[in-house]
Parts: structure tokens; C-alpha cells; sequence
């Protein structure tokens, strides 16, 4: 039986792996290792950018608000907000069987590494394992687990001593992800996404320490042969260990609301534009007399554009930018998050 919490040491930290990364783990040395009769497919996509962001605190979480990556991750808004040039390097391993009476198997591991210029302290990794299994000609379904270790979220003042120190706050995000997709005709596709995670915050913070669950559809429909549109929606839910030790009286407890729309027009042969709107409401439930998080209700918007331009059939250059805003009841907590990057993807 899979333990999704992960666990703690007797130090009381977080272990960093969980029994179902393993039987994940597991999965794919079987897939590669042996794969009988059957003849497989390998290949690779790496990537590379560089990225100019005027937020460095709030720059992971506006890079991750989309529904295929994590659009839950916390940040903290602190009232300097540096800016500088972040490095990201990524390589997404997969591996393919041919079509057997079980359908297609492909499994992909996916590596990418966060390195700023002038603020290291943020540096980060983001881990990636994945399976998808056709069921039939339209049907598929994808297990996935994302492990992002030791992400540094910022300065903050802690509450577990009783003595308000400042303090670094950082969290580690397991996150396992099931996902059913069917092509319901020619031109639309469907998918039902359900998502369970842990986060575990430092000592520090363990009062934060949240088990979240979120579900939502997704439509992709093919309007014209050149356009692609895609609608949104996820629910989730994160329930965290603070709204039972309520003299921290610092329950981030949340219910959130996430709406997205999107569309890739094949401008030229060569040239394509993906544009995007994501938009997300999160309510704190605290109900802890004195709580700040009690009553805060948070708004982000986020538009998103970027070019891609195919130089071969391996390659392709992309430009892009990016904006968020977030709104709230609580003045403290608005930002503005501006990431302009230029990268290139090669396919091996």
C-alpha cells in the first residue's frame, strides 16, 4: 500500500521520497529493463532557457500556475522584490513500446534545475516521473509524480516558539497526478484530472504542513486545422496541520478555484503563437480567532504568450513572456510578477 504522506524521521523532518515514488521508480526500471518481445522507442527532449523575471519570490509560483504543472505552489510576498536572470535546464527521457494487445506504454522522466544569477539561495530542482497507458484507439491514462525538494520560499517570521524569530521558510511538494483522456470526436479531446500532494514545510513551519486534493475537466478542441483551443477547470483543497495546533494560530487551510483558457495558432509552416489566461481565487478557511490567514481571499490573473519557431525538424526556438497579478482582501499580499524567456528545444 502506497503511504502518499511520506512520512517524517524522528527529527521531525520531512523524508524525502514515499513509497509510491518508489513503486514508480519501480515501474519505469521494469518498463526499460525488461521490456520482452516487445520492440520500444527512445527519445529525448532537452531544453534550455534563460529568463529575465522582476520577482524573484514570487517567480517559481507564477512558473508552475498551470494545470499541468502545480498552480497550488505557495509564495510569500516580501517587501523587497529583487529582481535577476534565472538559468533553466531541462531533459524529459521517454520511452515507448510498440502498440501491443494492451494498447501503447510510454514512460518519461522528466529533470530540470532553476539557477539564479544573483540570488542562489532560490536554486531548485523539479523531478518528474510519469506513465501512460492506451486503453483503447482514444482512450489513455497517465500516472504521474512531480517531487520538488527544499524550495525556498523566503524570509518569514515563525510562530512555533512563541518568540516571532525570522526565519528561512522552505517546502518540499510531492504531488501524484491521474489523468483519463478520450478523443470524443475528430476535433475534441477530454480529460478528467485528479491531483493528491503533500507539502512539508522546515521545522520552522511544520504548522503548515498541508495534504491537498483537487479534480477538474479539460477540453481541447481543434477549431480550424491551425487552431487549438483549450478550456479549464480544477477544484482543489488542502487541508493543513495548523488548523489542529491552533495556539500557532497559522492554519493555511484553503479551498481554491482555477479557470484557464488557451490557444496554439500554427501561424506559418514554421511559426507558432500560444497565448493563455489563468485565473485563480483561493479562499483561507482558518477559523482560529487571531489567525491572520483568517477571511483571506487571494486573486490571481496570469497572461501568457510565447512564440515558437521551428529551425529544423529537431529543433525549435521559442520567445515568451509572462504576467501575473495577484489581487487580495489583504493589501500585504498583492504582487506583480513579469518572466520574459528565450530558449531553444532540441529532440534526440
Amino acid at each position: 500500500m502506497c503511504d502518499p504522506s511520506g512520512g517524517r524521521n524522528p527529527s521531525g523532518k520531512a523524508q524525502p521520497h514515499s513509497r509510491c515514488a518508489l513503486l514508480l521508480v519501480a515501474i519505469l526500471f521494469v518498463s526499460i529493463r525488461f521490456p520482452g518481445p516487445v520492440e520500444a522507442e527512445w527519445s529525448a527532449l532537452a531544453e534550455s532557457k534563460v529568463l529575465y523575471t522582476d520577482n524573484v519570490f514570487e517567480f517559481s509560483s507564477s512558473r508552475r500556475l498551470a494545470l499541468a504543472e502545480d498552480p497550488s505552489q505557495p509564495a510569500i510576498v516580501p517587501v523587497d522584490k529583487a529582481s535577476d536572470v534565472v538559468w533553466e535546464s531541462s531533459v524529459d527521457l521517454r520511452h515507448r513500446s510498440r502498440p501491443t494487445s494492451l494498447g501503447e506504454t510510454e514512460v518519461s522522466v522528466k529533470a530540470a534545475g532553476f539557477v539564479f544569477t544573483d540570488n542562489p539561495i532560490f536554486n531548485h530542482g523539479n523531478y518528474r516521473i510519469q506513465v501512460k497507458q492506451a486503453l483503447d484507439a482514444d482512450t489513455s491514462i497517465l500516472i504521474r509524480y512531480r517531487f520538488v525538494p527544499n524550495l525556498f520560499l523566503g524570509p518569514n517570521v515563525e510562530r512555533r516558539t512563541g518568540l516571532r524569530f525570522q526565519a528561512e521558510e522552505r517546502v518540499t511538494s510531492h504531488v501524484w497526478r491521474l489523468q483519463l483522456e478520450r478523443r470524443l470526436s475528430d476535433t475534441v479531446t477530454g480529460t478528467l484530472v485528479s491531483r493528491y500532494g503533500v507539502r512539508q514545510f522546515n521545522e520552522a513551519f511544520a504548522e503548515r504542513d498541508t495534504a491537498f486534493w483537487s479534480a477538474g475537466p479539460q477540453v481541447d478542441w481543434r477549431i480550424v486545422p491551425r487552431v487549438m483551443l483549450s478550456l479549464a477547470y480544477l477544484f482543489e483543497q488542502g487541508l493543513a496541520d495548523g488548523r489542529e495546533q491552533t495556539q500557532f494560530r497559522d492554519d493555511v487551510s484553503y479551498r481554491q478555484h482555477i479557470t484557464s483558457i488557451g490557444a496554439t495558432v500554427q501561424i506559418t509552416d514554421p511559426l507558432a503563437l500560444t497565448v493563455g489566461y489563468v485565473y485563480r481565487r483561493k479562499e483561507f478557511i482558518s477559523e482560529i480567532v487571531g489567525d491572520s490567514n483568517r477571511g483571506v481571499v487571494d486573486a490571481t490573473h496570469q497572461g501568457t504568450a510565447e512564440f515558437s519557431y521551428r529551425l529544423s525538424a529537431a529543433a525549435i526556438m521559442t520567445l515568451g513572456v509572462q504576467r501575473s497579478q495577484r489581487q487580495s482582501n489583504v493589501s500585504a499580499r498583492e504582487f506583480f510578477n513579469t518572466n520574459a524567456s528565450i530558449g531553444i528545444q532540441y529532440r534526440f
